[in-house]
């Protein structure tokens, strides 16, 4: 299924307690890839940080237990992991 059907599907929803209930298992599956992500950063990975539509590119200073601190925009950014991509690097 693609994002545009979804957001079709979304559109047509007419319960507020089925909105919920579908932002509550979007908030799970966030925090799941977030901690899976959490696993494979390590100090030094240069990775994206997206913050509604903007993105930022910088390099990972500290992993903490929820959170990541990155160097971006000339500043320390503690992060949430759901809220970080990792970069490829070509290998």
């Amino acid at each position: 299924m693609h994002i545009t059907e979804i957001e079709q599907k979304i559109n047509k929803i007419e319960d507020l307690r089925d909105l919920n209930l579908i932002q509550a298992w979007i908030k799970d599956r966030k925090e799941f890839l977030g901690n899976r992500l959490k696993y494979s950063l390590q100090i030094g990975d240069k990775v994206t940080v997206r913050s509604g539509r903007k993105m930022d590119e910088g390099t990972i200073t500290k992993i903490n237990r929820t959170r990541a601190v990155i160097d971006m925009r000339g500043g320390s950014w503690t992060v949430p992991f759901s809220m970080i991509t990792k970069e490829q690097t070509d290998e």
